[in-house]
């Protein structure tokens, strides 16, 4: 009796033993699927975890997962970095699309070979739009004044379209250059640029000492990364824009007249004629006044002063000889409006495959200094071709003219 008991038992045990790995067999599931962009394009290393618990994986290359469900009805939520979040439920042969994040897009800087947080950057870099670039300036530098906290931009000189300054990082150094690096669409230029900021897409100015890291020592006064507008797919679009401007001497000096400037003489070499006289222990009176031109002559010549006081300029009141008024503004000569014309043209589309953005500008602006006048002329291009999937080119060709 003792046996047959002890055998139901086993019995029992390995019952129940099945029983357990069958309902663990339905509860667990294999899925299968792929993650890609809205663009059909795989999406390598997103994340994709059974809600609610640590069981997880990644894609691979080709956006492909492979995931064991704890339990069937289980959730999966897809991530990645730039993309919102899903919850999807499991099915064979799964095909999630995931959507572009704006909102947080902006909250990543790309920084030579790595993204990361623009929140641990804020003080390292500033970013400027080109909706908030100031657009009736002449030069790019002179549209990013006001633009950018820390940052010094000055003119350093009056004449048309010249360059401004800036200073990222202070004066950095008594005999090199304290001038930022310019990196233009990724490549590096030197300071005497000139791009119209109709062209400018954005701009990014690295302050801190890390873009040396980057960009070795040239990059010591900091970095000014500028991006320049590129085309997208769709119809083509035209963009025309023209400018006047009228440029003026902000004050001019209030000058004297010839008869002003002929009674200033007068008083300044009659008031030395008295100080000599003073100085030679003459009594001081209203005696001087009446010296001729040669008691004059020969009272300085006594002093051993050689200041000779022409006769033209004696006040005499019964003898004055002042010439006749000859006034001139030599300001007025020397100084006029300056007019000034801009004008840009953009034409930017494409098609699958292949982007254009193609702009022209003339801008001729006339200083405020008679014959003083400078004109530009500047074309560039930027086109991009998807020859496959994993192969693309771009093409920059900028032209730029001076007289």
């Amino acid at each position: 009796m003792y046996s047959l008991i002890k055998c139901k038992k086993k019995f029992l045990a390995v019952c129940f033993c099945l029983l357990s790995v069958i309902s663990l067999a339905q509860a667990q599931q294999s899925v299968r699927g792929v993650v890609m962009d809205v663009q059909g394009e795989p999406i390598a290393g997103a994340n994709v975890i059974e809600k609610g618990t640590t069981n997880g994986t990644i894609t691979d290359v080709d956006g492909q997962f492979s995931i064991q469900l704890m339990n069937a009805q289980s959730v999966l939520t897809v991530s990645f970095i730039g993309f919102s979040s899903q919850e999807v439920m499991p099915s064979a042969n799964m095909e999630i699309v995931l959507q572009e994040d704006a909102h947080y897009l902006d909250d990543l800087v790309v920084v030579g070979y790595q993204t990361i947080r623009k929140s641990d950057l804020t003080g390292a870099i500033s970013s400027v739009r080109a909706r908030e670039l100031n657009l009736t300036s002449p030069t790019m530098g002179q549209s990013l004044v006001g633009k950018v906290s820390g940052v010094q931009i000055f003119q350093v000189s009056g004449a048309p379209y010249h360059s401004t300054k800036i200073r990222v990082r202070g004066t950095s150094s008594v005999n090199a250059s304290s001038d930022p690096l310019y990196v233009i669409d990724g490549y590096p230029s030197n300071d005497d640029i000139f791009i119209s900021p109709d062209d400018i897409e954005s701009i990014e100015i690295l302050k801190d000492a890390a873009s040396a890291a980057i960009y070795g020592s040239r990059a010591s006064g900091g970095v000014v990364m500028i991006t320049t507008k590129r085309g997208s797919e769709g119809r083509a679009r035209v963009d025309f824009s023209y400018q006047h401007t009228i440029g003026q001497l902000e004050r001019k000096l209030d000058l004297m007249n010839s008869s002003e400037w002929v009674e200033a003489l007068i008083d300044a070499r009659n008031n030395t004629y008295r100080d000599l006289m003073v100085s030679a222990g003459r009594p001081w009176d209203n005696s001087w006044k009446s010296h001729t031109n040669e008691q004059r002559a020969a009272n300085v010549t006594s002093r051993g002063q050689g200041i000779y006081i022409p006769e033209m300029f004696y006040d005499f009141p019964s003898q004055t000889m002042i010439p006749p008024a000859i006034d001139h503004d030599w300001q007025d000569a020397l100084y006029r409006n300056a007019h000034g014309n801009r004008v840009h043209l953009n034409i930017s589309g494409g098609r699958s495959g292949i982007r254009y953005n193609v702009s022209g500008g003339y801008q001729s602006m006339d200083g405020i200094v008679m014959y003083t006048k400078q004109e530009r002329v500047n074309l560039r291009s930027n086109i991009d071709v998807d020859v496959s999937e994993r192969f693309k080119i771009g093409l920059t060709l900028k032209e730029l003219k001076i007289d």
